[in-house]
């Protein structure tokens, strides 16, 4: 049984404008530069998000029915593969990470990235996107028992690890004002001025106690969650990646997802104007829109992943006729383990197989010779080689949602 505030269900809003929040406030704060320089500015404008705990959300029919429907669809894609968890799950961590941090322009690839994930030096950009995939799974393993703000402290820590500027604030509230966009002296010119940092704790256990609700939808409680958390932006950096982990992180708490996370940020990456267009609409209390968009992007997600899925399932036969491996070999026997285990180096392939270093060296020579693998390093002595079409896949399912 979930955990949380116990709410009776609201009706359905007949308002054509449907379920909305208390518009941001705002208040007037002296500003005082943190350097020597002469300050841009004496005062700013900072935004006071409303408490929204117990706040009372009545969605339009119209987007209930599409929050239901999505997830109905999620409930389909892990029934349908229940039993490829081990090979999936990973590679919608995987899929999810990359495009979350491609919406904050944190660019990587996916031999990069696997490099980082498997130990090997990577570029800061490639720990960076390890680390959100680290923060995101823990987040979401943890949200079963009900979310908590000492998880999402934790969930934090190792996407900022890796930062030479950040890494000294990873897992702590902010004591400092942020801003987004304009100058970087000063939150002249800003996007969004999120509150003063004193308000941040209140805010955040607010926050957590509204989270933890069990009366609402589960995707319409997902886009408030992660609206006011983009509003709050309670740390300085990373707040749109964790952000957008606490998605998946309600819907775990909510019982829409048991084993899988819903690659949601691959559907927004495609169309990132107008998500962060409909987060700043929340602002001014507009709750239906986002939450409409956020049934939408899920929906495309999963059909997305569901291609994806039977793509990576598929593979093991297609390897298996390019191939033509003999029976019993350690070509034969690696080949079906790789698009759970889609990194490997010598020593994996040994203990994976049971054959010694002379033959394991030989069934990778076979395997790249052949197009499965490809090396993903360059130093003999710590070479490793990657499965591919498994890497690439990722690429791939954010392409397709691009409709490119």
């Amino acid at each position: 049984m979930t955990q949380g505030a116990q709410h009776a269900p609201p009706a359905a809003s007949n308002d054509p404008a449907g379920a909305r929040v208390p518009p941001h406030g705002s208040e007037v704060l002296p500003w005082t530069s943190r350097s020597s320089r002469r300050t841009e500015i004496d005062e700013y404008r900072a935004s006071v998000p409303p408490l929204i705990a117990d706040v009372d959300l009545r969605p339009s029919r119209t987007l209930l029915e599409a929050a239901r429907r999505a997830q109905v669809e999620i409930g389909v894609l892990e029934r349908a593969h229940a039993d490829q968890v081990a090979a999936l799950e990973p590679f919608l961590l995987r899929t999810e990470a990359i495009a979350s941090s491609q919406i904050e322009e944190e660019l990587t690839t996916v031999d990069q990235l696997a490099r980082a994930q498997y130990g090997i030096r990577a570029p800061r950009t490639a720990r960076t996107v390890k680390g959100a995939i680290d923060g995101l799974a823990l987040l979401v393993e943890r949200a079963g028992g009900g979310i908590v703000l000492d998880d999402v402290l934790a969930a934090h820590r190792p996407l900022m690890a890796d930062d030479p500027h950040e890494k000294w604030d990873a897992g702590r509230l902010r004591t400092v004002q942020n801003w987004i966009g304009g100058s970087n002296r000063s939150p002249r010119g800003a996007v969004h001025v999120p509150p003063a940092p004193a308000r941040v704790p209140e805010l955040m256990d607010d926050l957590i106690r509204f989270a933890r609700r069990t009366d609402l939808d589960p995707v319409v409680q997902a886009a408030v969650v992660h609206a006011q958390f983009e509003s709050i932006h309670p740390f300085t950096d990373g707040n749109g990646r964790l952000g957008r982990s606490l998605i998946n992180a309600v819907w775990r708490f909510r019982g829409a997802t048991r084993e899988m996370a819903v690659p949601v940020a691959s559907a927004i990456v495609a169309d990132r104007g107008h998500y962060f267009a409909l987060v700043n609409g929340y602002r001014d209390g507009d709750v239906e829109a986002f939450a409409a968009y956020l049934a939408d992007a899920a929906s495309r997600a999963v059909a997305a992943a569901e291609v994806s899925a039977q793509r990576l399932l598929a593979l093991p036969g297609e390897w298996q006729a390019r191939v033509r491996p003999r029976a019993g070999s350690a070509v034969a026997t690696l080949l079906p383990l790789l698009v759970s285990r889609p990194v490997v180096d010598a020593s994996d392939v040994m203990r994976l197989t049971g054959v010694s270093s002379a033959r394991a060296y030989a069934a990778v020579e076979r395997l790249v010779e052949e197009d499965v693998l490809r090396p993903i390093t360059e130093s003999r002595r710590d070479m490793t080689w990657a499965a591919g079409e498994v890497l690439d896949e990722a690429d791939l399912m954010v392409d397709r949602l691009r409709g490119g």
